[in-house]
């Protein structure tokens, strides 16, 4: 924010005068928060708007920080990344980018102070997005108006809460672009910095890994040259190859993970027919009807989720389980997961329009209805859904990472876990059911967004970039595994900033992009 004076308005792409304000508006913005600071006042007065907005954005992160102590505590998969900030290894479902920042934050012993952070930086993704708006032309109202949904979204605040990689790989993804675009042309550096963010947000949620690729492809076609495309590049495999090696030292795979297969092939029983696929021997004990109980149905209509194909117990990955400490986590060998991978593979070139017709259903489902990503209403327990075994390691991972139980020994479930303080939950109940993003309003912008593209008045390469990226890490997800809202966030910021930039007045960067 502190070159956002220079930068902004109708000016700042395209034409020669709001070129020559961008180049000397360089020393001003080197001279950083040193020149930030003192002019606060100003800076809030020049931007009243979006500071009003911001402030009152604040008050349901503290009803959130309140009413639902320590943080809200999401399945098994909080607890993994607390064990291992405690334990630090890579996961072997999950990458553990998000434990190493957990592990940072290990001495305070605080999952409250993790959540009231992650709300400061649920606060810095929204002004970045008015930042990057205002760079392209849009009023002070008209981009707090496309922060709006990062501001005040429920969906947002309940991300920001939780203890999960969503939120840091959100803010990485969104500086990343903010970083690469503030500036025309970006220097060496910052395309360094940029490249180096996008590669750490693929080691907390993989379906960044694309966006490694496309950024140096936008620096090439926007003819910033090789030098800076390839430095993108490198920069971003740097901490992608980092952990790849780390995992490999670790479990013997050079891998992300030892689950993309296993959630591969889950996604395939949505459509699979072994009929059809021909699956050899050692991989037919993969099909849905070799599939225990219920699950063997021979009607793609009627099959369970995925997720419940890949974490029943009963099923072909888990007859070798072995216990342990750690629940949840002996079906995800390098074995198995080159078998699922093999399996999926063979399903899904065998019957290609099924696995299309599945995934592309599931991408429309956050535009035909509002998320169901909600804050609890009713206390959890741990009668609901916790076995003994998952119940020790909740408890161990929580008591390993603070040093006690943090009060919420009685108030874990199998979906969330937090301990509720009246009247904060009625009042977050309430909030989330009068202020949230509809469905239809999220299909419009990104409708928006693709008429930018398209309209020659309108065309950005910027706003395509923003509108592909968001429409990659919201099908990507799906086209792995399943639909949930919770994998759409990220892009939610991505695709307001291209809506809003296909929406400015004609002119300036259209006409050189």
């Amino acid at each position: 924010m502190t070159a956002l004076e220079e930068d902004v308005g109708p000016d700042a792409e395209g034409t020669g005068a709001g070129q020559a304000v961008t180049e000397e508006a360089s020393p001003q913005a080197a001279r950083g928060w040193r020149a930030a600071l003192p002019d606060l006042p100003g800076l809030i007065r020049r931007h009243w708007i979006f500071s009003i907005a911001l402030g009152v954005a604040v008050l349901p992160r503290l009803v959130a920080m309140i009413g639902f102590q320590p943080a809200v505590l999401f399945r098994l998969d909080t607890y993994d990344y607390l064990w291992s900030a405690v334990h630090l290894s890579p996961n072997v479902v999950n990458p553990s980018g998000y434990s190493v920042f957990l592990w940072l934050l290990r001495p305070f012993h605080s999952l409250v102070l993790v959540a009231a952070l992650q709300h400061v930086i649920g606060l810095g993704i929204a002004a970045m997005v008015y930042a990057l708006v205002r760079r392209y032309g849009l009023p002070d109202w008209g981009a707090t108006l496309a922060a709006a949904p990062v501001l005040f979204d429920p969906a947002q605040i309940l991300a920001e809460q939780f203890i999960m990689a969503d939120l840091l790989a959100m803010a990485l993804l969104v500086g990343s672009f903010t970083v690469l675009l503030l500036h025309r042309p970006p220097s060496l550096g910052r395309v360094v910095a940029a490249g180096l963010m996008m590669g750490v947000s693929v080691t907390i949620r993989p379906t960044t890994l694309p966006l490694v690729l496309l950024v140096p492809l936008f620096l090439l076609l926007r003819k910033a040259g090789w030098r800076r495309a390839g430095a993108s590049l490198l920069a971003g495999a740097i901490p992608v190859l980092g952990y790849m090696s780390w995992f490999a030292a670790v479990h013997g795979s050079f891998n992300l993970t030892s689950s993309n297969g296993l959630f591969l092939w889950s996604r395939t029983m949505s459509f699979a027919n072994c009929a059809v696929i021909k699956p050899p021997a050692d991989l037919q004990a993969l099909c849905p009807n070799a599939q225990p109980g219920p699950l063997a149905q021979a009607d793609p209509a009627k099959r369970w989720q995925p997720k419940r194909y890949l974490w029943n117990h009963q099923a072909w990955q888990w007859r070798h389980e072995h216990s342990g400490f750690v629940p949840d986590t002996a079906a995800f060998t390098p074995a198995n997961n080159a078998r699922a991978l093999r399996f999926a593979i063979d399903a899904i070139s065998a019957q290609p329009f099924a696995y299309l017709g599945v995934v592309t259903s599931e991408t429309l489902q956050p535009f035909a209805q509002t998320n169901v990503l909600r804050f609890p209403a009713v206390q959890p327990h741990t009668a609901l859904g916790l076995d003994k075994a998952e119940y020790r390691y909740a408890i161990g991972a929580v008591h390993a990472y603070t040093g006690s139980n943090q009060g919420v020994a009685r108030d874990l479930g199998y979906s969330y876990g937090a301990r509720l303080h009246s009247p904060y939950v009625s009042l977050m109940d309430e909030y989330q059911h009068i202020v949230f993003l509809p469905g239809p309003a999220f299909a419009l912008i990104m409708l928006t967004g693709l008429a930018g593209i398209f309209l020659p008045r309108r065309r950005t390469a910027v706003a395509a970039l923003l509108w592909i990226s968001a429409v990659t890490i919201m099908v990507l997800p799906t086209a792995e595994h399943e639909y949930t809202y919770r994998y759409v966030l990220p892009a939610v910021p991505l695709a307001c900033i291209a809506a809003a930039i296909a929406l400015r007045k004609p002119g300036g960067e259209s006409a050189q992009t």
